[in-house]
């Protein structure tokens, strides 16, 4: 989709979205904060992946990324984000909320069927280092079990609501089995201010912090996004760039 597309896409969804009343709400009452909580340290880690699961990029000399979408699935927005993905032949990996597949099973369904991946994003979306190790626990497994009912396989990938994680919600992400899966670019399409980012600041900081193994944190309930979507696709894929899934990119780290 260039240009042209990218206009007819902005009238459709204006009008839809004066139908929607706006942009989703999120699936907890917290608000979202800043895209990227990490600290500067943390996200600079040096080999982009630590001994205990945590994952903020793939260290590899091909030019593979991985475009990552927190949040929903939600209607209106789930379906255009699929719809870009499909048209410019580019895949990613979705993080689900567990309660909002429950409201949205067919969009889960139509995740699964685009060849797309899915991560854990817990059920309820709470800032997890608040709640005791049986919540925390709960909040994972039980929305693992449901992308285990729509994928038939055992899911093994957690990023933490808010991108905010202790040691406790590391080790027991790692004890159900997963790798704690943050970032390594982030443009801040989800304000926690609730204007949107601008598209072409989305674009540009996508575009300028790419690299080779890179984890991309970005929101399926962002109109401006999908919007942003074909630019960024079409300006890293200039540049060499394939978009492959977060499991994708971990088999093809370098030995």
């Amino acid at each position: 989709m260039r240009r042209a597309d990218i206009a007819m896409l902005a009238s459709v969804a204006a009008a839809a979205l004066m139908i929607l009343g706006g942009a989703p709400a999120m699936a907890a009452d917290n608000p979202i904060a800043s895209a990227d909580e990490l600290a500067p340290s943390e996200r600079a880690h040096a080999g982009g992946m630590a001994p205990d699961g945590r994952v903020w990029f793939v260290p590899m000399q091909r030019k593979e990324i991985a475009l990552t979408f927190d949040d929903g699935p939600y209607p209106f927005y789930t379906p255009l984000l699929l719809h870009q993905l499909e048209s410019d032949d580019a895949h990613a990996t979705f993080f689900l909320v567990g309660r909002t597949m429950q409201e949205y099973p067919q969009l889960v369904e139509r995740i699964v069927a685009s060849g797309d991946e899915i991560g854990n994003h817990t059920f309820n979306h709470f800032t997890l280092p608040g709640l005791s190790d049986d919540e925390i626990e709960d909040q994972i497994a039980t929305c693992g079990a449901l992308i285990e009912n729509y994928t038939g396989g055992t899911p093994t990938l957690f990023r933490p609501p808010h991108g905010h994680y202790d040691t406790r919600v590391v080790e027991i992400a790692r004890r159900l089995g997963y790798r704690v899966i943050l970032w390594s670019d982030a443009p801040d399409d989800a304000k926690a201010d609730a204007t949107e980012q601008p598209v072409s600041v989305i674009v540009e900081r996508v575009v300028e912090h790419a690299k080779p193994g890179g984890i991309v944190l970005l929101h399926s309930g962002q109109y401006n996004t999908i919007v942003a979507l074909p630019e960024i696709i079409a300006d890293l894929r200039a540049s060499g760039y394939s978009f492959v899934t977060v499991t994708q990119l971990l088999a093809d780290q370098d030995q």
